[in-house]
């Protein structure tokens, strides 16, 4: 019964473990997701800020035309200007010169706003760059690790279905079935006592009962949760 008592808490820990691993892949996608939304995120501020530059680039040449307009407007007034015959048409000629010289002025400045722009933004791209490219290196190398997880865990789990399968074969029926309905009940079907307690429900084991257990060579239930005490050999608690 010894044995079989050993079988059975070895088990229940390989059931855990298995439990713990379909977790642990569950929980690989998500992992994945966070490293591409990190990637996905270096890669928007880099393109991004190539956006910026190149809106910055085409509205400093769409100022520029403007001006170029502007000063065929003046070019072609200030020849106009021969031409008038009244102080009156010459006033206005003077007047449309004088705004289309305001609107130069004021595209200009903001052309020289716009190239001031353009060089912090195009001095900021290389380090986006860098940035960018050290975040694909964690993404691979965090993707690569976490296969490498993935595949050592598949082992781990094809051994530990091995081993339950044997264990289940070696197993007594009837203490098999015991431990499925405990499990299935309570959740946990086999519990280590300690210092004359049992660790599902911390009850306290009367000392006759519980010097019985120590010797694992019957199957005993806990009086008050009837879950299979074990005394796992070796522990300081247990005696």
């Amino acid at each position: 019964m010894r044995e079989q008592l050993r079988m059975l808490w070895r088990l229940q820990q390989i059931e855990t473990a298995l439990d713990n691993a379909e977790s642990e892949r569950k929980g690989y996608p998500q992992k994945v997701r966070i490293l591409e939304g990190k990637l996905k995120e270096g890669e928007r501020r880099l393109q991004e800020k190539r956006g910026r530059l190149d809106e910055v680039e085409r509205r400093r040449r769409l100022l520029e035309q403007e001006v170029e307009e502007e000063r065929e407007k003046v070019r072609r007034s200030r020849r106009r200007l021969l031409e008038v015959k009244t102080n009156k048409e010459y006033e206005a000629i003077l007047k449309e010169i004088e705004w289309s010289e305001e609107t130069i002025s004021q595209r200009e400045e903001e052309i020289i706003r716009l190239l001031e722009e353009a060089d912090v933004v195009r001095s900021e791209i290389p380090q986006a760059e860098r940035e960018f490219e050290e975040e694909k290196k964690r993404y691979q190398d965090g993707v690569e690790e976490i296969k490498r997880g993935q595949e050592a865990l598949e082992r781990k789990v094809q051994a530990w279905l091995q081993e339950k399968e044997g264990i289940i074969k070696e197993l007594d029926p009837p203490l098999y079935s015991r431990y499925l309905r405990l499990k299935e009940r309570r959740g946990t079907a086999v519990v280590l006592v300690k210092d004359e307690a049992c660790q599902g429900c911390y009850v306290h084991i009367p000392p006759q009962l519980y010097n019985e257990v120590l010797k694992n060579n019957k199957i005993i239930a806990c009086p008050n949760c009837q879950r299979i005490l074990y005394w796992e050999e070796g522990d300081e608690g247990g005696g």
